[in-house]
């Protein structure tokens, strides 16, 4: 009897990790496949709609002339050249974009918590939340400027901005939704509310988490070159401003290009870390009463 029992115990246990392995590789290859599909439709619409519209060649770029800007020497420079500039630019907007990213999540995180253990406070401060959400940000950003002024301040308070409050929503409705059972069984051994949060709430959230994630890495990216074009003469966005006023508009399309790829690279490496938690707690982690 003991040794059926000693033999059940590690089945179970690599029958649990094929199934995590199973859950990660489906939902990754599903976005991977997802990303490419829709990458390769863009690409066919950027086609059709630049060579339809009737807007000369040296305004509108193809796909295409963005591909032979970054690999084939020109009268505007080599193409080693253009990707080195597009990098060095990169380096500078994502060091940006990830400081807004680090204080937004930080902060929609930590303030989520306190809207859940102190009702009070969210009655008070999510409306107010709410209504600073509906300002547009490019109105925000002068007005943060004044106060605080050029600098990693400045830039810190916009990408937080981007970041800060679609993760407050849904990770405060993620942690709303732990079910009353988990909460009550928590409760009946002893458990107070901080317990529920870090015990149920938390792993419940998690879904929530992860789905605001895939928005506010691509934000975080947004906010960043919002707060170059606007206030500085460094990374992409001041890139854009100074190549539109040279008129060289190749590289205003190369940044736009590389922007979005890296955004989307972010977003599927925020997908993949997801799939990795999810397969490992479960989409329904915190909800079952067992949990």
């Amino acid at each position: 009897m003991a040794a059926v029992t000693s033999t059940s115990v590690p089945a179970a246990a690599g029958s649990t990790s094929t199934n995590e392995w199973r859950y990660f590789i489906t939902r990754s290859l599903k976005t991977l496949g997802a990303v490419l599909i829709s990458g390769v439709i863009l690409l066919i619409l950027w086609h059709v709609i630049v060579s339809r519209s009737g807007v000369s060649s040296f305004i509108a770029k193809k796909p295409v002339d963005v591909w032979n800007y970054l690999t084939q020497d020109g009268v505007d420079g080599t193409a080693a050249a253009h990707r080195s500039n597009l990098l060095s630019l990169l380096w500078v907007t994502l060091g940006h974009a990830a400081i807004g990213f680090v204080f937004g999540v930080l902060a929609s995180v930590v303030v989520s918590a306190i809207f859940v253990l102190v009702r009070p406070v969210e009655f008070m401060f999510m409306p107010i939340a709410m209504l600073l959400r509906t300002v547009p940000l490019l109105a925000m950003a002068p007005v943060i400027y004044v106060i605080f002024g050029n600098g990693l301040v400045t830039c810190a308070l916009i990408g937080t901005i981007v970041v800060f409050f679609p993760l407050l929503v849904n990770v405060t409705l993620g942690l709303r939704s732990v079910s009353k059972q988990s909460a009550d069984l928590v409760s009946v051994y002893g458990g107070n509310r901080f317990t529920v949060l870090r015990k149920v709430a938390v792993p419940t959230a998690l879904p929530y988490f992860f789905a605001a994630m895939r928005i506010a890495v691509p934000g975080a990216i947004t906010g960043a070159m919002l707060y170059e074009w606007l206030f500085t003469f460094e990374g992409m966005g001041a890139a854009v401003q100074s190549a539109k006023a040279q008129g060289d508009y190749a590289q205003i399309w190369a940044v736009t290009f590389t922007v979005t790829v890296v955004a989307i690279a972010l977003y599927m490496v925020a997908t993949f870390i997801e799939s990795a938690v999810l397969a490992k707690w479960g989409p329904d982690a915190g909800k079952a009463t067992g949990s």
